[in-house]
């Protein structure tokens, strides 16, 4: 059961929203859920005091208020019912935006249509093709690290490793690296609906130049397959082929930088973990999925879409915002036993880091061989390595998309 913010030691002031009245005061608990992590300073520490201090779903007045929900398999229900809880922003007005991101701001049947036009871009098969540039990519930028003894994991590495990848596969050039960070940066690190909102502006305005750039006869790349393919065999209006560059490039550009950096910090933390995947380079694949499961950046949000007297115990309106803390899925014990250890012998890794139902992440493929590639090629080049002594990790408080700052590193 969920406590009261008074019972926390955190007593509600003028800077919160007000509670509505349909919430009772055993449903709010006091949960900034933008910089849990930074306060707590793990996925493991943040996971642990929410599940010991709220309920599986439970309502905070931070952010406006919303609804929160940390219970893996509340989340998997709840995320599966598109008909009772839509990505739509008609019923989450915090994701108005410029340009409505596609398909993940739309349900089904419509966005089936738009994951249609995607599956065939990022299947299995299409990305095992391109493996061997993604493994050029990662041992060029750790050989250019590795002689310096020390680097700042997040900005040496990085934010270059999986964005030089996407920007490959979208025919973007280099060059516009850091003006593109900016924009995702602003849309996944601000909380700021206006803010976000000129990102997509910005994303969209950038992709139709780039475009009239790169001309008719340019070369195949993964927007121009993506138009090509269409929704239900009809061509893409402007605004839809928008949609689906935006939410291409915000989740490109960021998701898998957070991942990565969170992954080698929690393997810089724990060098027997890390000796173990150096040892018996076989263990990477079931590494990964034991690492992902404690290192997920990504809090999906839905909008209720009708009054409902009794859902899981507390009573929703329409148009109630509700956030998922699925970084923090994969620690819940009903999901994994033993959930704050990390097993590389465990059996299956569960977790929530890609979400599930209809709107689970279509980049999934890709991101698993990124990580793959880069902790192969790490571990042939680093024996150890720690977070450096002289330096502290920083973790970026607020945020949407959970990321590290900094994560500096040395070796011998």
């Amino acid at each position: 059961m969920a406590v009261t913010a008074a019972a926390t030691g955190c007593p509600f002031d003028h800077q919160q929203t007000p509670i509505p009245a349909h919430v009772p005061p055993s449903a709010v608990y006091d949960y900034d859920y933008l910089s849990s992590l930074s306060d707590s300073g793990s996925h493991a520490e943040c996971a642990r005091a929410l599940r010991d201090n709220a309920g599986e779903i439970f309502w905070t007045p931070r952010n406006g208020g919303h609804w929160i929900v940390q219970g893996a398999e509340l989340s998997v229900r709840m995320l599966r019912d598109t008909e009772l809880f839509s990505s739509h922003p008609d019923y989450n007005k915090t994701r108005r935006f410029a340009t409505m991101l596609l398909p993940s701001q739309v349900d089904p049947p419509a966005h089936t249509d738009y994951r249609r036009a995607l599956s065939p871009v990022f299947s299995p098969g299409n990305m095992r093709k391109i493996e061997p540039d993604i493994r050029a990519i990662a041992t060029g930028l750790i050989d250019k690290i590795q002689p310096q003894g020390k680097c700042e994991f997040v900005s040496e590495f990085a934010e270059y490793f999986p964005i030089a990848i996407f920007l490959s596969l979208v025919g973007a050039p280099m060059s516009d690296r850091d003006e593109l960070l900016r924009y995702a940066g602003n849309y996944t690190r601000s909380s700021n609906r206006e803010i976000r909102s000129v990102a997509t502006e910005d994303l969209a305005r950038y992709i139709r130049g780039l475009s009239e750039r790169r001309g008719a006869d340019a070369a195949d790349n993964m927007l121009t397959q993506v138009a090509k393919l269409g929704a239900q065999g009809r061509e893409l209006t402007q605004e839809e082929l928008d949609g689906l560059g935006v939410q291409l490039f915000v989740a490109g550009l960021d998701t898998v930088k957070s991942a990565i950096s969170f992954i080698i910090l929690h393997l810089a933390r724990n060098p027997d973990h890390y000796a173990r995947l150096v040892a018996d380079p076989e263990l990477i694949p079931a590494g990964i999925e034991e690492l992902l499961r404690i290192s997920g950046p990504s809090n999906p949000e839905r909008g209720v879409t009708r009054d409902l007297e009794d859902y899981a115990g507390v009573a929703l309106k329409k148009d109630d915002r509700i956030v998922f803390i699925l970084p923090l899925a994969g620690f819940d014990p009903k999901l994994n036993e033993d959930s704050y250890t990390v097993d590389f012998d465990r059996e299956a890794s569960q977790h929530l880091v890609f979400g599930t139902g209809v709107h689970r992440c279509a980049g999934s493929h890709l991101a698993r061989i990124e990580v793959r590639v880069l902790l192969e090629e790490w571990t042939k080049r680093f024996p150890t390595f720690r977070v450096d002594p002289d330096d502290s990790p920083e973790i970026t408080k607020g945020g949407t998309v959970w990321t590290a700052a900094r994560v500096p590193l040395a070796w011998p």
